[in-house]
Protein backbone atom coordinates (compact mmCIF):
# COMPACT_ATOMS: atom_id res chain seq x y z
CA UNK A 1 0.00 0.00 0.00
CA UNK A 2 0.84 3.16 -0.92
CA UNK A 3 0.69 6.17 1.30
CA UNK A 4 0.73 10.25 0.90
CA UNK A 5 1.96 12.13 3.57
CA UNK A 6 -0.29 15.46 3.53
CA UNK A 7 1.02 19.23 4.30
CA UNK A 8 -0.31 18.56 8.39
CA UNK A 9 1.66 15.69 8.16
CA UNK A 10 -1.20 13.55 8.28
CA UNK A 11 -1.67 10.27 5.87
CA UNK A 12 -3.92 8.98 3.72
CA UNK A 13 -3.92 6.13 1.60
CA UNK A 14 -2.84 6.46 -2.22
CA UNK A 15 -5.74 7.69 -4.32
CA UNK A 16 -5.41 8.34 -8.52
CA UNK A 17 -8.62 9.31 -8.52
CA UNK A 18 -7.82 12.80 -6.86
CA UNK A 19 -4.83 13.26 -9.21
CA UNK A 20 -7.29 12.46 -12.24
CA UNK A 21 -9.60 14.77 -10.89
CA UNK A 22 -7.27 18.03 -10.57
CA UNK A 23 -6.03 17.47 -13.80
CA UNK A 24 -9.11 16.99 -15.69
CA UNK A 25 -10.06 20.36 -13.79
CA UNK A 26 -7.15 22.57 -14.71
CA UNK A 27 -7.39 20.99 -18.35
CA UNK A 28 -10.99 21.81 -19.47
CA UNK A 29 -10.18 25.37 -17.67
CA UNK A 30 -7.10 25.47 -20.59
CA UNK A 31 -9.64 24.39 -23.21
CA UNK A 32 -8.93 20.40 -23.82
CA UNK A 33 -11.27 18.11 -25.35
CA UNK A 34 -12.45 15.03 -22.87
CA UNK A 35 -10.63 12.61 -25.02
CA UNK A 36 -7.21 14.49 -24.99
CA UNK A 37 -7.51 14.67 -21.07
CA UNK A 38 -8.26 11.14 -20.56
CA UNK A 39 -5.00 10.69 -22.56
CA UNK A 40 -3.31 12.85 -20.72
CA UNK A 41 -4.55 11.58 -17.41
CA UNK A 42 -3.70 8.32 -18.56
CA UNK A 43 -0.45 8.65 -18.87
CA UNK A 44 0.34 10.69 -15.80
CA UNK A 45 -1.62 8.50 -13.54
CA UNK A 46 0.59 5.84 -14.76
CA UNK A 47 3.90 7.67 -14.26
CA UNK A 48 3.01 8.84 -10.48
CA UNK A 49 1.42 5.16 -9.71
CA UNK A 50 5.02 3.18 -10.89
CA UNK A 51 6.95 5.99 -9.01
CA UNK A 52 4.46 5.64 -5.74
CA UNK A 53 4.98 2.02 -5.75
CA UNK A 54 9.03 2.14 -5.64
CA UNK A 55 8.86 4.68 -3.27
CA UNK A 56 5.92 3.44 -0.84
CA UNK A 57 5.38 6.66 0.38
CA UNK A 58 5.14 10.46 -1.11
CA UNK A 59 4.23 14.10 0.16
CA UNK A 60 1.64 15.38 -1.57
CA UNK A 61 4.58 18.16 -3.13
CA UNK A 62 6.29 15.67 -4.61
CA UNK A 63 3.63 14.58 -6.45
CA UNK A 64 2.32 17.85 -7.47
CA UNK A 65 5.91 18.56 -8.75
CA UNK A 66 6.03 15.12 -10.33
CA UNK A 67 3.00 15.85 -12.38
CA UNK A 68 3.89 19.45 -13.40
CA UNK A 69 7.04 18.37 -14.61
CA UNK A 70 5.03 15.61 -16.80
CA UNK A 71 2.65 18.21 -18.08
CA UNK A 72 5.17 21.20 -18.93
CA UNK A 73 7.21 18.98 -21.31
CA UNK A 74 4.08 18.58 -23.56
CA UNK A 75 1.27 20.40 -22.02
CA UNK A 76 2.04 23.66 -20.14
CA UNK A 77 -0.90 25.44 -20.28
CA UNK A 78 -2.48 22.71 -18.12
CA UNK A 79 -0.04 23.90 -15.67
CA UNK A 80 -1.12 27.05 -16.00
CA UNK A 81 -4.38 27.11 -15.74
CA UNK A 82 -3.86 24.83 -12.31
CA UNK A 83 -1.99 27.58 -10.60
CA UNK A 84 -4.18 30.05 -11.52
CA UNK A 85 -6.60 28.01 -9.71
CA UNK A 86 -4.18 27.54 -6.86
CA UNK A 87 -3.68 31.38 -6.38
CA UNK A 88 -7.54 32.40 -6.59
CA UNK A 89 -8.73 29.80 -4.18
CA UNK A 90 -5.79 28.17 -1.83
CA UNK A 91 -4.11 30.16 0.78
Amino acid sequence: MVEVVKKAGTKEQFDSKKIERSIEKAAIDAGYSLGDIKRIEEEIIEDITEEAKKIGELNTAAIRDSIFNKLNKNEPSIVESWKKFDARYKP
